[in-house]
C-alpha cells in the first residue's frame, strides 16, 4: 500500500460507524463527510479502484459502484485516463479552494495576509482624489510638500508627539525612513540592538546597513527597560530600533509605565535610537497612556508609515527628528521621493480622519481579530493565537520550522508572514503571523485555504517520517 492510499485509509475511511448501510454507501458517506469537514477538497484525486479495494478488503464492484454514486451526487468527477477527483460542492457556502496537489493552475486571487497593510482602499475617509500638477510647479522640497509635512506635524501633535513641519522628512516607506536614518548616522558594520520581532522590511533595511545585532524580546510587559539598559551597555550598539507601540507582527504594547524608564535606559548612552509608531493612531485607542518614546527622549527618531493604517497604496512614509537636522538631505539622493499626487492625497487623507474615523476602524479590526482567531480556534485546534492588541495574529504552529508551511500556504492561494524572517538571530522557526485588516468574506476564504494547506503540509511531512 502507497503512503497516499494509506492516508485516505486511515483518515477518510478509518472512522466506521455502526450502521445498516451497505458497503458502497459507507464509501460514499465518508467521502462526503471528509468534503464537508475539508478534509479533502477540489481537485484532490482519489485512489485508483482496485488500490482502494485492496486497502478497504472489499470487491473492487463495491468501489466501483460507490464511485458511481459520486458521480451522480456531483462529488467526484472522473477524467478518463487521469483518475476520480473531487468537485466542489455547489451547495457549499465556503469559497472553493483548489487542493494544492490539483494539476488546476488557476487558483484565483492569492490573499496575501502577510502585509501589515490593508490592501482593500474602502474604508478610507472620503476625500477630493482629483489632482492638478500644475498647481505644484516642477521642483519638490527633498523633504517632502510642505501641506503633507504640516499634516503630518499636527498629525503626530494629537497623537502626543509634539512636532513642527520642519522637523518632518517625507519618504516612500517606513523601510526607507529607516534607511535614511542608517546612511545620516554613518551606521555601517555597526553593532545594533532591535527590540524583537520586527516587521521584515524593517528587518531587512537593518541587516543590510549594521553589523551585529542583538534581538531583545519583549515579556509580558513589553520591552524591559532593564534589558534595554544591559544590552545597550553590553554591545555598546551604535543603532538601537524598538516598536512600543506594537512589537512589529506580534502585536503586543509596552506598558505605558515602563515609557518613562526606557527612556531613561536610552538617555544614559549615546546609541541612536529609532522608533516605528506606523500604528500609534490605533493602539492609543486600546491604551490612551501610550506616549512615543521620542516625547520622552530627544535621542530618538521616529519613524512610521501611513500605509500602516490608512492603505498600502499610500506609498507614504516619514521621519521625525528632534530638531531640524541638515545630515539627513545627504541620504535623500539615494532614496526615490514619493510622486507629488500621493503627496497630496495623504495630506488630505490626514485632514479627513477624525478621531471617529480612527475608533470606528479600531472597533472594525478587533473584530476582525475576534473572527479569524474563532474560526482557526475551531479549524486549527493544534495552532496557538497569542493575545494581541494589533490587528492581525502571532501564531505559534507544532512545528520546528513554518517556512515549509508558508510556503504551502503561498501554492494554495494565501500568503503569511513567518516569524523567522522578522528577527536577525534565526529564533523564532516556529511562528507566523497573519493579518486581520482583510474582509470578513476574504478572512473566510483565507481560512478554508490555510485548512487545505495545513492538511496538505501535515500528509506530507507524515509520509516523510
Amino acid at each position: 500500500m502507497d503512503q497516499d492510499t494509506a492516508w485516505w485509509t486511515t483518515v477518510v475511511f478509518a472512522t466506521d460507524e455502526h450502521t445498516d448501510l451497505p458497503r458502497y454507501l459507507r464509501i460514499v458517506t465518508a467521502v462526503e463527510r471528509a468534503i464537508d469537514t475539508r478534509t479533502v477538497t477540489y481537485g484532490q484525486r482519489l485512489p485508483a479502484e482496485r488500490t482502494l479495494a485492496a486497502a478497504l478488503c472489499v470487491g473492487r464492484g463495491t468501489v466501483v459502484r460507490a464511485f458511481e454514486e459520486l458521480v451522480e451526487r456531483g462529488v467526484v468527477e472522473r477524467i478518463h485516463g487521469s483518475g476520480t477527483f473531487i468537485r466542489p460542492r455547489r451547495t457549499s457556502s465556503h469559497a472553493v479552494v483548489r487542493h494544492i496537489d490539483s494539476s488546476t493552475e488557476d487558483i484565483g486571487d492569492v490573499i496575501d495576509l502577510s502585509r501589515p497593510a490593508p490592501s482593500d482602499p474602502s474604508h478610507l475617509p472620503a476625500i477630493d482624489w482629483s489632482f492638478d500638477p500644475a498647481a505644484h510647479g516642477a521642483g519638490v522640497p527633498a523633504r517632502g510638500l510642505p501641506v503633507l509635512r504640516h499634516a503630518l506635524a499636527a498629525h503626530l501633535t494629537r497623537l502626543g508627539l509634539p512636532t513642527e513641519a520642519e522637523q518632518i522628512v517625507v519618504t516612500t516607506g517606513a523601510a526607507e525612513a529607516l534607511d535614511i536614518v542608517l546612511r545620516a548616522n554613518s551606521a555601517a558594520k555597526r553593532p545594533t540592538v532591535l527590540g524583537a520581532p520586527l516587521w521584515p522590511t524593517l528587518r531587512a533595511a537593518l541587516t543590510e546597513h549594521t553589523a551585529t545585532s542583538l534581538c531583545l524580546y519583549p515579556d509580558a510587559g513589553g520591552i524591559d527597560p532593564a534589558a534595554m539598559r544591559r544590552a545597550l551597555r553590553r554591545t555598546r550598539a551604535a543603532i538601537a530600533f524598538v516598536d512600543v507601540v506594537e512589537s512589529g507582527p506580534r502585536g503586543q504594547a509596552t506598558a505605558s509605565s515602563r515609557l518613562p524608564r526606557l527612556a531613561a535606559a536610552i538617555e544614559d548612552h549615546t546609541a541612536v535610537v529609532v522608533e516605528d509608531l506606523s500604528f500609534l493612531p490605533l493602539a492609543r485607542l486600546h491604551d490612551p497612556r501610550l506616549q512615543p518614546l521620542a516625547a520622552l527622549s530627544e535621542r530618538v527618531t521616529a519613524i512610521g508609515e501611513l500605509d500602516r493604517v490608512l492603505w498600502v497604496g499610500c506609498g507614504i512614509g516619514w521621519i521625525r527628528r528632534p530638531a531640524p537636522d541638515a545630515s539627513l538631505l545627504s541620504a535623500l539622493p539615494r532614496i526615490p521621493a514619493p510622486a507629488v499626487s500621493a503627496q497630496v492625497h495623504a495630506a488630505r487623507l490626514l485632514d479627513a480622519a477624525s478621531p471617529q474615523w480612527y475608533t470606528d476602524r479600531y472597533d472594525t479590526l478587533a473584530e476582525r481579530v475576534v473572527l479569524l482567531r474563532s474560526m482557526l480556534a475551531e479549524l486549527m485546534p493544534s495552532w496557538t493565537a497569542e493575545s494581541t492588541t494589533g490587528d492581525g495574529l502571532w501564531i505559534r504552529l507544532p512545528v520546528v520550522d513554518a517556512s515549509t508551511f508558508a510556503h504551502v500556504a503561498a501554492r494554495g492561494g494565501v500568503g503569511v508572514c513567518v516569524g523567522r524572517e522578522c528577527v536577525t538571530d534565526g529564533s523564532l522557526r516556529e511562528y507566523i503571523r497573519i493579518s486581520a485588516a482583510a474582509d470578513p468574506a476574504v478572512l473566510e476564504s483565507a481560512a478554508d485555504r490555510l485548512v487545505e494547506a495545513w492538511a496538505t503540509y501535515t500528509r506530507r511531512l507524515a509520509a516523510s517520517v
